[in-house]
């Protein structure tokens, strides 16, 4: 078989050694760039987590204000029902003083 001798084999060594080191700095900046893009989206998604953390306690705040609103409604229509069934039985009880049905 042909062996090359140290000077002939050179400039291929040389050729591949420029090419890898292209590549290592190509490889070096394709990661520097993904580590820039990992944290600038780690950056958005602290942001987002804190937009959904602050909504959900204005949410819980305003559902809060509206269960005791919906208390105090239910509370008065309980009442209003109350004073008409009231009503209705004074009603039924002043006619049968008065003398109801008596046909006389």
């Amino acid at each position: 078989m042909l062996e090359m001798t140290p000077s002939e084999a050179d400039p291929d060594l040389r050729s591949r050694m420029v090419s890898a080191e292209h590549t290592i700095q190509s490889n070096t900046q394709r990661i520097t760039a993904i580590e820039s893009w990992q944290r600038q989206r780690d950056i958005d998604s602290a942001r987002h987590d804190e937009k959904w953390n602050a909504m959900e306690a204005r949410i819980d705040t305003r559902f809060s204000g509206l269960e005791s609103s919906v208390g105090d409604i239910k509370n008065a229509l309980s009442r209003i029902n109350w004073l008409i069934i009231g009503g209705i039985i004074a009603g039924i009880v002043a006619f049968l003083f008065t003398g109801g049905f008596a046909m006389g």
